[in-house]
């Protein structure tokens, strides 16, 4: 597998949780799918499908503020209206995100180094404008499995952890509800559940065997990061 690593900032974003309805929650930071769909607009993929993985590094602490906006509505008469949300928002969201696989990371390597891109890209929502910087590629990426302990600056999928080890002045979180496979056609399947540091410190845990459900952790240069 081939590796891409690039970085998204902004001074706002917005992943919305699709199990609120009247208060507009997000999730702690960018999902993987989210990630995946800048991939997409940055390579002009409207319906983006990959079999691509996904890793994700907190670079600024998960700071929220919730705000309430006027947004415009529409009624069966499909007359306008303005509909007073409260909304709650990342403040100041920085990621570094680890691409991996075999189908678009040479195509999206190409188009970060040019910093040319079909589509916006944004955190979450049209409000929330990034621009992706590229930061490096790996020819040769392999999945560690015969490690006991693993030490990763990444976001860690439940499913990999056996036992996670508590270190001092850590904050530990757990998030839930994030969905994992996209078919196409707005149709999801499956959800994954992350353990994160708050403020982006890296993560020691027991790697559990042979049950991953399709999450892996992978040497990429010096760091071992969890994929989706």
């Amino acid at each position: 597998m081939k590796a891409l690593i690039f970085e998204v900032k902004g001074t706002i974003a917005h992943f919305r949780r699709p199990d609120t309805t009247a208060t507009h929650l997000t999730y702690p930071f960018i999902t993987p799918l989210a990630a995946k769909g800048l991939v997409g607009a940055m390579l002009g993929i409207t319906d983006f499908i990959s079999r691509d993985y996904i890793g994700i590094q907190l670079l600024n602490p998960v700071r929220t503020s919730a705000q309430q906006l006027s947004m415009l509505g529409k009624d069966s008469s499909s007359s306008t209206f303005n509909r007073p949300t409260t909304v709650e928002l990342l403040v100041n969201p920085a990621y570094r995100i680890y691409y991996v696989g075999d189908e678009y990371v040479e195509e999206l390597a190409e188009s970060l180094r040019k910093k040319q891109y079909v589509y916006h890209t944004y955190l979450g929502a049209a409000y929330a404008i990034t621009f992706p910087q590229f930061l490096q590629y790996y020819e040769n990426v392999k999945q560690i499995t015969d490690e006991e302990i693993i030490e990763t600056c990444s976001v860690v999928p439940v499913n990999l952890i056996k036992e996670l080890i508590i270190q001092e002045n850590r904050y530990y979180s757990r998030a839930g509800g994030f969905l994992k496979d996209y078919l196409g056609g707005r149709r999801f399947e499956k959800s994954i559940s992350f353990i994160y540091e708050k403020d982006g410190h890296p993560i020691k845990f027991r790697l559990k065997k042979n049950d991953y459900e399709g999450c892996f952790v992978a040497q990429i240069g010096e760091k071992q990061i969890c994929l989706v």
